[in-house]
C-alpha cells in the first residue's frame, strides 16, 4: 500500500498541512523547514490512512524539529510499538546546545539532551515513518520518552 502523511508546522497549516507522498517530497519538506523561522522548528507528521480513535485523532505522531543552524535534530514518537501504547525519542549525540528545544505554533518543546540527530538522519526516519504507514522508524534506536519532559 501507498500511503501519504500530512506535516503541520505553521500557523496557517491548522487548516491542511503539507501533503507528503513521496520521498522527494520529504526532502522539500525537510529543505522547507530548514529556511522557516525558529518559531516554526516542529512538524507533527501524520499518516492520512491510518485510523483514528474515537475523539477524531490519529493514532499515532512522529515530531520533529529541527535546528538549521547546528544541521541537526530531534524526534519524537507517540503510537504503538508492539502492541504497547508509549512515546519515545530517537536517540543521537549528546548536545553541543546548553538546552535541546524547538518551537511548534508559539510553544517551546524540550527534548533530551542525547537527542540529536543529523537532518540527513531526520530524512530517512521520516521517509521509512511514510513507507511503512506510521511505524516508528526502526533505523534509529529509540528510548522511552522522559518523565520530567512535557
Amino acid at each position: 500500500m501507498t500511503y501519504s502523511l500530512k506535516a503541520y508546522y505553521k500557523y496557517e497549516h491548522t487548516d491542511g498541512g503539507v501533503l507528503v507522498t513521496s520521498a522527494a517530497d520529504v526532502d522539500a519538506l525537510v529543505d522547507a523547514m530548514l529556511t522557516e523561522p525558529f518559531e516554526n522548528s516542529v512538524a507533527t507528521l501524520y499518516i492520512q490512512e491510518r485510523p483514528r480513535n474515537d475523539r477524531g485523532y490519529p493514532d499515532h505522531e512522529l515530531r520533529v524539529g529541527l535546528y538549521p543552524e547546528g544541521k541537526v535534530g530531534s524526534l519524537r514518537y507517540a503510537g504503538k510499538v508492539d502492541g504497547e501504547a508509549g512515546a519515545w525519542y530517537a536517540l543521537g549525540q549528546q548536545s553541543q546546545r546548553e538546552e535541546v528545544f524547538y518551537y511548534y505554533t508559539g510553544h517551546d518543546e524540550g527534548y533530551p539532551q542525547d537527542a540529536e540527530l543529523s537532518t540527513e538522519d531526520i530524512r530517512g526516519a521520516i521517509k521509512e515513518f511514510l513507507q511503512s504507514g506510521a511505524e516508528r522508524p526502526a533505523s534509529l534506536d529509540w528510548a522511552e520518552w522522559p518523565s520530567d519532559i512535557g
